[in-house]
């Protein structure tokens, strides 16, 4: 049986911000991302696992800032950018080199991204999840974006 021609066919699309960290790409889900800006200070806390660069003062709060780098196992990379993303009424501050931009991204393509967390390093992920199961939860979602599909994904261009 065929479609009727009126029938229009919707494709879910979801907004994603765009990060790089050394040669990585990331989309994390731009529902739970409040703003990105340039790195504050940093006051170390210790105690703190490798991950937890420290507290920086963003609005006059102070909020845990997680070095995506050392999670993913990519330590090193000095932190171009912070995202604010939203951890119920908290909030978190995810160290980046870089945030290249928003774009949608069709989402039976995004499902089949591998996830974030599957390419982090195991005890961080661990430990992640030990003091801050809403931040595992932000992060779940977040998925890895292959090179061949970071090509096509220029600023503005987001048709994936």
């Amino acid at each position: 049986m065929t479609e009727p021609a009126n029938v229009i066919e919707r494709v879910e699309r979801e907004s994603v911000l765009l990060t790089r960290v050394g040669s990585r790409s990331y989309a994390l889900p731009l529902a739970g991302v409040v703003e990105c800006f340039r790195p504050l200070s940093v006051e170390a806390v210790a105690g703190a696992p490798p991950f937890l660069l420290g507290l920086s003062v963003v609005r006059g709060e102070p909020v845990p800032v997680v070095d995506l780098a050392v999670l993913m196992g990519n330590g090193g990379v000095p932190p171009g950018r912070y995202v604010l993303a939203r951890l119920g009424e908290r909030r978190v501050a995810l160290a980046v080199e870089e945030v290249v931009g928003v774009c949608k991204l069709d989402a039976d393509v995004l499902r089949d991204l591998p996830p974030l967390l599957r390419s982090a390093d195991a005890e961080a992920v661990t430990a992640v999840g030990v003091r801050d199961d809403q931040l595992l939860f932000l992060l779940r979602p977040a998925r890895v974006v292959p090179d061949d599909l970071w090509r096509t994904l220029a600023p503005g261009r987001g048709q994936a």
